[in-house]
């Protein structure tokens, strides 16, 4: 349908109708001549009439014409056309696709080049009166000129990040909300099928692909440093290969120590046994062989290393008992009179409710004199659910007492929750649990996760060290409530101790409480990059209906295109220019022939 910039000057459609007015002004009839002598041309004057009748029509037609196309060029005309070379005044919202896949070589360049290049020819096409954004995957929608946009784009380069394409689509449809012209969301991507999610409708949507298929790859997506800490022995890193059917040789370090080596499958994983090292935090690293896809063929894993916890515990205690001799034959703990488990011991302890009811009194005041900042409180009957993480998971919380700060600091010691409230806490060297390790309290003690949570509890808890931590650049990663500080080398970022922190790249992150290191995050990229196998336009078109899938040669005529108008203001007027120049041809004839 056609669109008018400014139609309030159709009003002077009317005017068209001028030169049929001034035609029946002008006409007359000719005069009567009774002459004898000219009877014989009588004839030869009807035919000439009958030609300058016709001349006549003609030239009130291309007059009438020419009025009408001055009057529609200045009203602006537009219309949907899907290769648009001038268009009306437009939003554009870019989105160019920079994830880790980009980065992949194809005829021997970078994918990224044909990318941005595409999105160049785009800006070129736009005008001084087109809105413009440029949007990558660090998610922020930057707003300016083609000149602009052109020296961001041309800055980019593959980033660790990896883009959701549906959620880049969103973000960009809410910006053009706040325009008021005709917009589109150009979308310059390698199209990796799982970076393909589904987006609201609205708006015009333009998918901008390569027709070159992406090569094999084969990356590194997973190093599993296993329980923590390690023993001083050794310990055991699992390396997981996604890509097509075929063997890799990956090698794997501890710091600076020799790498042991191993052919592992893709599609699978290999396991590294790696001799031991002195205690403290080590960084394990596995690569392979370089590909096309240089981003995903080295990862890594933080290793904290120290000498498992000697523990003491009541062997008439039935739960507590069975886990700890599963932990001892397994080399996770040892007995031992270092940390005391399921009550208040002389040094680090690990401390459950009494049996006896009458006996917490008792218990909360030994506690106030070693000076721990939570105590005890009223019985909670109401059954509940731990909340989900990495410690306790989803287990029944059937009974449990409450358990209360008694300073505001205290707050921060919280590792475990039920309903929001905290179950398990830790003051200095003291961990507080509000059940019993029984399954009438809990059903912790039936859950398989039972022994990871007492190995997380007496190895690394109970001595201060909360988290081990994954994630990717850019991922929103939950800390430890008595995180004040992330350090990766010499950065620095502060924090809130229970807030959410994005690392910028991938790496090792210490996470500190003052000047001690409670946990470690390991950052490599997301494993969903390795997998470079292309959606299909079918895909998208489902995903995004009403979207349109265009080839990179295709970019800069469907961008502007896509916005919805494109404008036939230069066409009209051509089209007048045409009828001036015919108007102005007839009209010199009609007077020689008259």
């Amino acid at each position: 349908m056609i669109g008018f910039l400014h139609p309030w000057l159709l009003l002077g459609l009317p005017l068209a109708a001028v030169p049929l007015i001034l035609h029946l002004i002008q006409r007359r009839d000719p005069p009567t001549v009774d002459f004898p002598a000219v009877r014989y041309l009588v004839q030869v004057t009807q035919e000439h009439q009958r030609r300058l009748r016709l001349r006549h029509w003609l030239l009130l037609l291309i007059r009438t014409l020419l009025i009408l196309a001055l009057l529609l060029a200045a009203a602006g005309p537009s219309a949907p056309l899907r290769e648009a070379v001038s268009h009306t005044p437009s939003a554009l919202v870019l989105v160019v696709d920079d994830s880790p896949s980009s980065g992949v070589i194809v005829s021997g360049a970078p994918r990224l080049a044909q990318l941005r290049a595409a999105a160049a020819r785009v800006l070129e096409r736009a005008t001084p009166s087109d809105a413009l954004w440029l949007l990558t995957s660090d998610g922020i929608a930057r707003r300016g000129g083609p000149a602009d946009l052109r020296r961001a784009l041309d800055s980019l380069q593959p980033t660790g990040r990896r883009m959701d394409l549906g959620e880049a689509v969103t973000a960009a449809t809410e910006v053009l909300r706040g325009d008021s012209r005709p917009g589109s969301v150009v979308v310059v991507t390698d199209l990796q099928a799982t970076a393909l999610s589904p987006a609201p409708r609205g708006g015009s949507i333009v998918v901008v692909r390569s027709d070159e298929p992406a090569p094999p790859n084969i990356g590194i997506t997973r190093v599993d440093a296993g329980a923590q800490p390690w023993t001083p022995e050794g310990g055991s890193i699992t390396v997981a290969l996604a890509g097509d059917s075929a063997t890799a040789p990956v090698a794997v370090v501890l710091g600076d120590r020799p790498a042991r080596q191993a052919l592992v499958t893709a599609g699978g994983a290999g396991s590294f046994s790696l001799p031991g090292a002195p205690p403290g935090w080590w960084t394990v690293r596995a690569g392979k062989a370089p590909d096309e896809l240089r981003a995903d063929d080295d990862a890594l894993a933080l290793v904290r290393i120290a000498p498992v916890a000697r523990v003491a515990w009541d062997p008439g205690d039935r739960y507590v008992s069975a886990v700890c001799d599963v932990l001892e034959s397994s080399g996770r703990l040892r007995r031992g009179t270092e940390l005391t488990l399921g009550s208040l011991g002389p040094g680090p302890s690990i401390v459950a409710p009494p049996a006896d009811p009458a006996a917490l009194g008792a218990l909360n005041r030994q506690l106030e004199r070693r000076g721990v900042a939570w105590r005890f409180g009223a019985m909670v009957m109401t059954p509940g659910v731990s909340d989900s993480g990495a410690l306790t998971g989803r287990e029944q919380v059937a009974r449990r007492y409450a358990l209360e700060p008694l300073r505001p600091s205290a707050a921060q010691g919280i590792v475990a929750t039920v309903g929001g409230a905290p179950w398990v806490v830790r003051s200095d060297d003291i961990v507080l649990v509000g059940s019993r390790f029984d399954p009438a309290w809990t059903s912790l003690p039936l859950s398989a996760r039972f022994v990871s949570f007492m190995d997380a509890v007496v190895n690394r808890i109970a001595r201060g060290q909360l988290a081990m931590l994954k994630g990717a650049p850019g991922d929103a990663v939950l800390l430890p409530d008595q995180v004040t500080e992330v350090a990766q080398g010499e950065r620095r970022w502060a924090v809130e101790g229970g807030a959410a922190f994005h690392p910028t790249g991938t790496g090792a992150y210490y996470l500190l409480a003052g000047p001690d290191t409670v946990g470690g995050l390991s950052v490599n990229l997301d494993p969903r990059e390795s997998l470079l196998l292309p959606a299909s336009d079918g895909q998208v078109e489902a995903l995004w209906p009403g979207s349109r899938v265009v080839r990179l040669a295709e970019a800069p005529g469907a961008a502007f295109a896509g916005a919805g108008r494109a404008s036939l203001q230069g066409p009209v007027l051509w089209l007048a220019l045409a009828l001036a120049l015919a108007e102005v041809a007839l009209a010199s004839g009609l007077r020689r022939g008259r």
